[in-house]
């Protein structure tokens, strides 16, 4: 399946792109090894397991709180263990021009207050990550 018109879908909540600031999208399939060796010529021997967990990071875009608290509820109610911040996580992976469906968490955010107009705050890009399992 190629490019569908979102980059991450959190359980059913297509994160809207409006959120990301597109230049910072990034999604790799992380390739893991198990007793992989060199023998003695120094040739690997790379044993690849079949489980290739994705990460996917982006910034968000320069937000009023009221979008900043709506994209994370959403991210939040769509959570299948909230102690991990588990989710099952959906992300376009250009290398792949496909989707990849995963059991992920979220690492701690740090948002952060840049000003506030008329009462409203305003916070500045912010680091969102989902790691596969």
């Amino acid at each position: 399946m190629s490019y569908d018109g979102y980059l991450v879908k959190v359980g059913d909540y297509k994160i809207p792109f409006k959120y990301i600031n597109s230049n910072t999208y990034k999604a790799s399939m992380n390739v893991q090894d198990l007793d992989s060796y060199r023998d003695a010529d120094g040739v690997l021997h790379r044993n690849t397991l079949s489980h290739v967990p994705c990460k996917v990071e982006f910034e968000t875009a320069n937000m009023f709180h009221t979008d900043f608290a709506d994209m994370m509820g959403n991210i939040q109610r769509n959570y299948v263990n909230a102690a991990e911040r588990k989710a099952v996580v959906s992300a376009y992976v250009p290398e792949t021009d496909s989707y990849v469906t995963q059991d992920m968490y979220m690492p701690d955010i740090t948002p952060t207050i840049i000003n506030q107009f008329s009462g409203k705050l305003l916070y500045g890009s912010t680091r969102i990550a989902f790691v596969g399992y």
